[in-house]
């Protein structure tokens, strides 16, 4: 990008975080119904990052996407279960 060219604004990138808390939370909201919040939170954000990637043309980018913030969320639930159970929490 060249000095001419104009950047992200401010409320641009509000506008850009507040719309992914909000999927944020509506994955939270509906992981309470299968009693895993994070990770379903995770998949729902993944998806949301797939569907912005792959309007770029790029299914495989759009896929990794996807992949690496839903196993993220798969991850860090598995590694908080077995934590707890090492606790005896």
């Amino acid at each position: 990008m060249t000095p001419s060219e104009p950047g992200p604004t401010l409320r641009s990138m509000i506008v850009g975080i507040v719309v992914f808390a909000v999927v944020f939370l509506a994955g939270l909201a509906l992981g309470t119904k299968t009693r895993r919040p994070l990770p379903t939170a995770c998949v729902v954000v993944g998806a949301f990052c797939a569907l912005l990637v792959i309007q770029a043309n790029e299914p495989f980018v759009a896929f990794s996407a996807f992949a690496l913030i839903a196993l993220t969320g798969i991850v860090f639930d598995t590694v908080r279960e077995t934590v707890g159970l090492l606790l005896g929490r």
